[in-house]
């Protein structure tokens, strides 16, 4: 149960190819249907630039497996985009077998492979084509059944309950052995055998039916579908060492009445250096290689220091000897002479210090006090001077004030004058709602034309759908093939599960293989005409919808109670006039008139007190100017006198604190000295003994450096060079991997210049005892592009 796709071979010559509908048949068929085009478009488009055109290339690979895994068909959709202004001539790899042109009557000249076209373009254009796809899947699928523990077949499952377990298995088909390069720790470049393959990521989608219960999976995001099923998502990462080249997922459910529903499964190619989602998982590696080489690098320098700390152990033993003789004359000379004469000269130095500790207290309090007086009168010495320098300022500032509010009264008179004016600037607004209203009426208008003919339409659909004209496979397989695609693509589009299983009972009506054994057996054609008729009534409704949000009165159908667009306009109209007037009164009340004051509550009666109150203040300046004027003269005297006070008394402090420093560092040397000499003492005959003692053990550290250099830091640098090894190879692939994807990736190539990618949709059909379903979205957007013109062949030969 591996998908696989065949190998067939290529045609040789240069082809045109079967011509399509054209665009504008295209476009009025659609329209009269009221449906939506979908179109399936790759991923990450490539460019390549021609003169003053970009062209852009995409290619996406739609395959289809039955139930059980095995490849039913493949076809690989591949877009030319263009734009700009000018002409170019593109050659483009591609499939040739069963090549077909989506956008026109005209084919493409195949040359060795290739589609080769000029064009000229003038904004935006684009080609499109479908082929059979004709090479191998970069993936393949396994799928297995196993019903209450035994292996089936998905047609085992259909009809049967008991407990079901289902299990996915995706391989990448790019792998190879590859040589790579990387750091061995050792700072040389070393080459490996590695196995490097194509990343690609994707993602495996499956809605499970609500007879599907107790659902589990080990492996699956679930979610609700809205309709009681259980919706299923599986993401893979299909490339080591981030990932695995395979990835094995499943579910298992209870089912009654049982059956597989359909799975899909995306894949695209991604460069793990680049992609947001993997660059960092990339980095780890590529700083895992760089840790192990730092590792390397420092146990090698440790190795090589402790070697030097053997020999260094060495020729210290010899040091050590010798100083065990010195440290027996020391501890003689300090414990019989220097510690009894220390501790004599250390108690006259106290006494010293504490009585210059006393007249540096006083003299630190008369400083303390002369400072502060000084300061205080600097500081009003000062202030007096900045206010009387500041008065003359304070006058101007109240003539500006005073001038500044002469000049706003005048602007709030011009203000009162003006407002007046908003009702004439108000008047476009309330043409412009007028327009808005003659617009609305006019949509009305032809929404309602619309309205009728849409109805017209799907009564003719109805008149059709009674008709007893038939076709069959023998004299009309294009015609029933084109309905089949046509209904396909109907039921892809829709996600009513009833007008989805209506459709997909269409499509295998006039699916002409389905007669391949009686070709000529009659086939109706009222079923699709009522088919058709079902889908233009759900545009009529649409459009009642339409009319009724447009205006309430539209048609009888439409609830009076809910305003229309028509109905918000008119009262928009009207409160424009009542929010100019109220605007006006409003604003005018505030500004007020001259003459008025505070008591008015008015911007200009406000105005106009404070302007009174600013001359009052204007003349107190005056007075104030006097009186500071005299304070200065005092302030200064009372400055001259402080500050000779305080150099003084600052001096005096001065002398007092260096004294006591004196002493006390005089007092603290020599306590130090008596109790540094004691303890140099004990430190002696602690030094004469450890000195023994180092001797004694020195030549155990000479061993013991030998031995860790041989035992463990050589052991360091093997692990540290293994480690770079094992993580550099891992980057390589990763580089690997990321060069493959950039030159590999694409199906059948782009235009030269052009790194495009290839995206990969592969469905798993379902298997419910239904027969075929829908042969996917592709397919019937190209039925639809034929749809006009087939109605109109087939009738017209049918009624004549």
């Amino acid at each position: 149960m591996t998908a696989r796709a065949p190998h067939r071979p290529a045609p040789r010559r240069t082809a045109r190819h079967r011509p399509a509908a054209s665009p504008a048949a295209r476009r009025s068929g659609i329209a009269a249907l009221g449906l939506p085009l979908v179109l399936l478009l790759a991923v990450a488009p490539a460019a390549a630039a021609s003169d003053d055109v970009v062209v852009t290339n995409t290619e996406t690979v739609q395959a289809r497996l039955d139930a059980d895994g095995r490849l039913q068909v493949a076809r690989v959709y591949d877009q030319l985009a263009f734009s700009g202004t000018g002409t170019t001539t593109v050659r483009n790899p591609v499939s040739t077998q069963g090549l077909r042109n989506l956008d026109g009557f005209g084919g493409y000249t195949l040359h060795d492979d290739a589609m080769e076209t000029t064009v000229d373009v003038d904004g935006r254009k684009r080609l499109r084509t479908v082929s059979d796809f004709t090479r191998e899947l970069p993936v393949s699928i396994d799928v297995e059944y196993r019903l209450d523990g035994e292996k089936v077949s998905a047609g085992g499952v259909v009809g049967k309950s008991g407990t079901l377990e289902v299990r996915y298995t995706v391989t990448n088909l790019t792998t190879r052995q590859d040589e790579v390069t990387y750091d061995d720790g050792t700072g040389k470049k070393a080459t490996a055998t590695a196995e490097t393959v194509i990343p690609f990521v994707g993602q495996l989608t499956t809605t499970l039916p609500p007879s599907f219960t107790s659902v589990s999976s080990d492996e699956a995001n679930m979610a609700g579908d809205g309709r009681g099923g259980t919706r299923m998502s599986y993401t893979m990462t299909l490339f080591p060492p981030i990932g695995s080249a395979t990835a094995e997922f499943g579910y298992t459910a209870q089912v009654t009445g049982g059956r597989i529903p359909a799975a899909n499964v995306s894949v695209l190619p991604v460069s793990p250096l680049t992609s947001p989602s993997f660059k960092g998982g990339s980095a780890s590696y590529a700083g895992g290689a760089r840790s192990g080489i730092a590792l390397t690098e420092g146990a090698s320098e440790i190795d090589a220091n402790l070697l030097k700390l053997r020999d260094g152990a060495a020729t210290l033993l010899d040091g050590l000897l010798q100083l065990q003789a010195g440290a027996d004359q020391l501890s003689a000379g300090l414990n019989d002479t220097a510690v009894p004469g220390a501790a004599r000269l250390a108690d006259g130095v106290a006494q010293v210090d504490d009585g210059a500790a006393d007249l540096a207290t006083g003299a630190r309090t008369l400083d303390a006090g002369a400072d502060q007086l000084a300061t205080g009168a600097a500081t009003l010495d000062a202030g007096l001077a900045s206010a009387g320098s500041k008065v003359p300022e304070l006058l101007g500032g109240l003539t500006t004030v005073s001038e500044g509010l002469a000049t706003m009264d005048r602007r709030l008179e011009t203000m009162y004058e003006e407002i007046g004016n908003v009702p004439a600037q108000a008047q476009p607004i309330r043409d412009g709602v007028a327009n808005l209203q003659d617009g609305v009426t006019a949509l009305l208008d032809g929404l309602s034309t619309l309205h009728g003919l849409q109805s017209a339409l799907a009564g003719v659909y109805g008149e059709l759908g009674s008709t007893t004209a038939t076709v069959s496979a023998a004299t009309d397989a294009q015609q029933m093939g084109a309905l089949a695609q046509l209904f396909g693509g109907l039921a892809a589009q829709t996600a009513d599960p009833t007008q989805k299983g209506q459709f997909q009972t269409l499509a295998g009506l006039y699916d002409p293989r389905a007669y391949a054994a009686a070709p000529t057996t009659p086939v109706p054609l009222a079923p699709a005409f009522q088919g058709l008729a079902g889908v233009t009534g759900t545009a009529v409704s649409g459009l009642q919808t339409a009319l009724c949000g447009l205006s309430s009165q539209a048609t009888a159908a439409c609830d009076p109670k809910r305003t229309g667009l028509r109905e918000g306009l008119a009262l928009t109209a009207g409160g424009i006039d009542q929010i100019t007037d109220g605007v006006v009164t409003k604003v005018r009340a505030g500004v007020g008139v001259a003459g008025q004051t505070k008591d008015d509550s008015t911007l200009r009666g406000g105005v106009a007190s404070l302007s009174a109150g600013v001359g009052q203040l204007s003349a107190g300046g005056q007075t104030l100017v006097g009186g500071l004027g005299q304070l200065s003269a005092g302030a200064s005297a009372l400055r001259s006198g402080s500050s000779q006070l305080a150099d003084g008394a600052g001096r005096l402090a001065d002398g007092t604190s260096t004294l006591v420093a004196g002493t006390g560092r005089l007092t603290a040397g020599a306590d130090q000295l008596a109790t540094g000499l004691r303890t140099a003492a004990d430190g002696s005959l602690t030094l004469a003994d450890g000195i023994t003692t180092a001797a004694d053990g020195a030549p155990a550290l000479v061993d013991g450096a030998g031995r860790l250099s041989e035992e463990g830091t050589s052991v360091l640098v093997e692990t540290g060079a293994a480690t770079a090894a094992d993580y550099g190879i891992k980057y390589a692939v990763i580089q690997a991997g990321a060069d493959r994807a950039a030159t590999e990736s694409m199906a059948y190539g782009g235009p030269e210049g052009a790194a495009s990618v290839t995206a990969y949709s592969i469905d798993i059909a379902a298997a419910d005892g239904a027969g075929a379903s829908s042969i996917g979205r592709g397919v019937a957007a190209a039925a639809l592009f034929g749809l006009g013109a087939l109605l109109a062949g087939v009738a017209r030969r049918r009624f004549v």
